[in-house]
């Protein structure tokens, strides 16, 4: 397993790759939802689809039966005013994808926490959401603990890892037919392709596996100070300063 900074980068490559075989929407949401268990072990998760009048077009549970669902959306969904409602306002911050961890102990005792949260056995959840090309919430996802190991700081960082690519990939899904033609991730790849050298474009693939400088260097045969004059300039071509940025921006365009 590939690492830097304490992120598996390779784990990351592998998720975010099965992710973006997936062609339509709804396969997109369940794959990046039990996917994820992998990456970010949780015990009950649910994702939901919103339409452009933020109702639930579709719903994806794992290990929580039907009812406790059909109580959330018949019920607890319509307080416009909670921010665990489905009608809250929710904006999306320009590069930072939205994510919310909750310690359910340090909630306030409310109806919902006693008769749906407490009930079901939860005890930590994650939730985070994924939003069109306009900014409007299209997806809802709610990964759910119920032993007594919170979701760590380092589990949350690499969410945020994994989101950065994967929210990129979920827009293409609402992307304007009027607009010119072609997605946003073709123009994209087209541009990539056009900065860097062929070489070049084997040194990031090879950087995105996880794979280290040295290994990358054995793999092409290459010395690894050329692999480091490659890697420099490819951050300089991209205006990027690091392997996270670098593992982002190409995969947010695959």
């Amino acid at each position: 397993m590939g690492k830097t900074g304490g992120i598996p980068w390779e784990d990351v490559y592998d998720y975010v790759l099965k992710c973006s075989l997936e062609q339509e929407p709804t396969a997109f949401a369940v794959t990046a939802l039990e996917e994820l268990d992998d990456l970010i072990p949780y015990n009950q998760g649910l994702v939901y689809l919103l339409d452009e009048q933020r109702q639930v077009c579709f719903q994806h549970l794992v290990n929580i039966k039907n009812r406790w669902s059909n109580m959330y959306l018949g019920y607890y969904s319509n307080f416009g005013t909670d921010d665990l409602s489905l009608n809250a306002r929710v904006d999306e911050i320009a590069g930072k994808p939205l994510v919310k961890k909750i310690i359910w102990a340090n909630e306030p005792k409310t109806e919902f926490l006693t008769d749906y949260i407490m009930a079901r056995g939860v005890r930590y959840s994650l939730s985070f959401g994924l939003f069109d090309q306009n900014g409007m919430p299209r997806a809802a996802f709610s990964l759910d603990r119920s032993n007594k190991a919170c979701f760590t700081d380092d589990e949350v960082a690499l969410l945020y890892t994994c989101l950065a690519p994967v929210s990129g990939l979920f827009k293409n899904f609402f992307t304007d037919p009027t607009s010119v033609p072609g997605s946003k991730k073709t123009i994209q790849e087209a541009s990539l392709d056009a900065v860097l050298t062929p070489r070049e474009r084997e040194v990031v693939n090879l950087l995105c596996q996880g794979l280290a400088p040295v290994h990358v260097a054995a793999t092409l045969r290459i010395s690894i100070s050329t692999v480091y004059r490659h890697i420099a300039n490819i951050y300089k071509k991209l205006h990027l300063s690091s392997q996270q940025e670098l593992l982002v921006r190409v995969l947010g365009n695959r």
